[in-house]
């Protein structure tokens, strides 16, 4: 009688177990720009927030258009402030944005080894300039603001050939689809890049700072990851995640 009741109990323990819901995944929408940081943010933060978290990318345009039609996010890491707060003012957020870092806006070429001059810099012999989409990509519209400073944006228009996002935008360059093109800094410092090809930064007043703010998604209290979508933007703010963003090629965010 008594292996009966142990063996009833272990089976009740058993199968209460099994009726326990798995806790949902913590699902970050991320900008392309943070292509090659993401991992090791995440990799440092599941350090002490061990559960299970996926990264989805995107420009930041596509993202927030998915989060409008109830994508089920819980951040939403994004290229710029525009999108944050276009949100928020949407009541779709839990937090207003924060500024986690500030990306930089470089010229990249695989098509020449010698050192690029913007000063001295001929693109009469250019078919084709890469840059992400500027109607959904905020590096794209920078990289549009930064041709016009320059004065190179009549010469070039017809011949823009345009990413959906920093990463796609790589590969035309990469891939020597287009002669020279404008990414994100962290692309070509990133460890796959930084021995490909040529780059060089731009004059800061070129374009509007790409200031980066994230914010925590309401679908995040849905879904039951509130407590580590909050986790994760705190610890986007620790001095490790701030060495991390700056390792590649962000500049770190001010203290607010």
């Amino acid at each position: 009688m008594k292996k009966l009741i142990i063996f009833i109990v272990s089976l009740w323990f058993f199968c209460a177990s099994c009726g326990e819901k798995k806790p949902a995944a913590l699902r970050l929408a991320v900008a392309s720009n943070l292509q090659y940081v993401i991992d090791p943010l995440v990799d440092a933060f599941k350090k002490t927030n061990p559960g299970e978290t996926e990264v989805i990318l995107g420009s930041s345009g596509k993202l927030a258009t998915q989060i409008i039609n109830s994508a089920p996010f819980d951040v939403f890491v994004s290229a710029d402030q525009k999108y944050p707060l276009e949100l928020h003012e949407k009541n779709l957020t839990l937090t207003a944005p924060q500024t986690y870092a500030r990306g930089e806006l470089v010229l990249w070429s695989l098509a020449t080894n010698e050192q690029l001059d913007l000063n001295i810099l001929d693109l009469s012999q250019i078919e084709h300039f890469a840059i992400p989409n500027p109607e959904i990509a905020p590096y794209g519209k920078a990289a549009v603001e930064a041709l016009k400073f320059y004065g190179w944006y009549d010469q070039l228009e017809e011949k823009l050939v345009m990413g959906e996002n920093i990463s796609q935008t790589n590969q035309f360059i990469i891939n020597k689809n287009a002669q020279l093109g404008m990414t994100a800094l962290s692309s070509v410092v990133s460890e796959p890049m930084k021995k490909q090809g040529v780059w060089t930064t731009l004059n800061p007043d070129a374009f509007t700072p790409l200031q980066q703010d994230l914010v925590i998604l309401n679908k995040s209290k849905e879904r039951g990851t509130e407590a580590a979508a909050t986790s994760f933007v705190k610890f986007l703010r620790t001095e490790e995640a701030q060495n991390i963003l700056r390792q590649h090629g962000y500049k770190i965010a001010q203290a607010k």
